[in-house]
C-alpha cells in the first residue's frame, strides 16, 4: 500500500507508464548508487592500499550505459526535455496539435530505426562472442538492453503523438 502511494505521489503518468518510470527510476539509481560505491573503492584502493579495482573503466562504461538508458523512457514519458516554445503564443492551436503529431511520429520513426539497427548490432555482437577486455563480460547483454529502451521510448513517442492530437493545447505564459 505505501509503495503505491509513494508511486502515485512522484509519478502522475496512469497506470503502467507509471510503473514503468517507477521501476526504471529505481533500477538506475541502484546503479548509479553502485557506481559512486565502486568509484570511492577504487579511488581509496588507489591512493591508500596502491592498488586500484581491476576493470572499474569496463564496469563504468556500462553502469552509464544502463543509466542513460533507463532515463531515456522516463524524460520521453514525463515530457522533461528541453522544449522551445519560442512561438506558441502566436500559431493557431490545430498548426500546434499537426506539429505535435508530426514532431513525435519523425522522432518515434527515427527511435525505431536505430533500435533496430542496435538490435542488429547485438546480435552480431552475440554471435561473434565480443566480451568486454578485462573482466570478459559479454557485450551483446548491454547492447540489446539499448535496444529495447529505445524501442520503448519510440513506443512512448507515438502514444505521444496521438495524445497530441486528442489534447487540449495549452498555451505557456
Amino acid at each position: 500500500m505505501w509503495l503505491s502511494a509513494m508511486v502515485n505521489k512522484y509519478h502522475e503518468e496512469f497506470g503502467l507508464a507509471k510503473w514503468l518510470a517507477f521501476v526504471l527510476e529505481v533500477v538506475s539509481s541502484l546503479v548509479l548508487l553502485a557506481l559512486m560505491i565502486l568509484t570511492c573503492s577504487d579511488v581509496v584502493g588507489r591512493y591508500v592500499f596502491n592498488n586500484s579495482i581491476n576493470g572499474t573503466t569496463e564496469l563504468t562504461e556500462l553502469a552509464l550505459c544502463i543509466i542513460v538508458f533507463c532515463q531515456l523512457p522516463i524524460v520521453t514519458l514525463t515530457s522533461a526535455h528541453v522544449v522551445v516554445d519560442i512561438l506558441d503564443r502566436v500559431l493557431p492551436a490545430m498548426f500546434m496539435k499537426i506539429s505535435g503529431l508530426a514532431i513525435n511520429l519523425v522522432i518515434a520513426a527515427g527511435f525505431f530505426f536505430v533500435a533496430e539497427r542496435v538490435w542488429f548490432q547485438a546480435s552480431r555482437s552475440l554471435r561473434r562472442g565480443v566480451m568486454t577486455e578485462f573482466l570478459h563480460i559479454p557485450v551483446a547483454y548491454f547492447i540489446q538492453f539499448i535496444s529495447i529502451m529505445m524501442f520503448v521510448t519510440a513506443a512512448i513517442l507515438m502514444l505521444k503523438a496521438f495524445y497530441a492530437v486528442m489534447s487540449k493545447v495549452e498555451v505557456a505564459e
